[in-house]
């Protein structure tokens, strides 16, 4: 089967599922999950690893998939109070399973191509906690002091990235 017969496939199976959440015969939520499962199977269908450019099908598969499952958690009352904190864990979550399954295995890439994901992982799991943490203790951090903190971070990562270019050009 070529890649253009599988991408039909799966266009197919996408308009599908649309047309029937459009006719209200499957909830947004089971919707997401489907459309998830979707970008996955494409992402598998279309090469997986195998070459470093499928992972535009990953990454919309778990992002959706985060989402879907906050919507399904959410709908079912699991989640509660913390329901912010929990969908930007979740986000963080599907960029972590994005180098997990896809760029951790590219060793012949440079580091910038290999650990992007952990970047928008870490920051949206941190800001996750700290909403989960603020309701947990019913205390409002000051989340203007995140506004400095990103400033300090950024800043830091220059920093680093300027003298580790430094350490690269002395040494070749």
């Amino acid at each position: 089967m070529t890649k253009t017969t599988k991408g039909g496939i799966l266009l197919l199976g996408a308009g599908a599922a649309l047309l029937l959440n459009q006719l209200g015969l499957i909830p947004g939520n089971i919707f997401l999950l489907l459309l998830s499962f979707k970008f996955c199977l494409a992402y598998v269908l279309l090469g997986g690893r195998s070459e470093y450019g499928s992972v535009g099908f990953l990454i919309p598969g778990l992002v959706l998939l985060a989402i879907g499952g906050f919507a399904t958690l959410q709908s079912r009352q699991i989640i509660g109070e913390s329901a912010p904190g929990f969908f930007f864990l979740g986000l963080g979550l599907s960029f972590l399973g994005v180098f997990l399954l896809h760029t951790f295995w590219f060793r012949e890439l440079d580091h910038g191509e290999r650990f992007w994901p952990l970047y928008p992982a870490g920051g949206l799991m941190m800001f996750g906690i700290l909403l989960t943490l603020q309701d947990i203790w019913k205390r409002d951090f000051p989340l203007q002091a995140l506004n400095y903190f990103w400033a300090a971070a950024l800043l830091v990562a220059g920093l680093w990235l300027i003298l580790e270019s430094r350490k690269k050009k002395v040494n070749s």
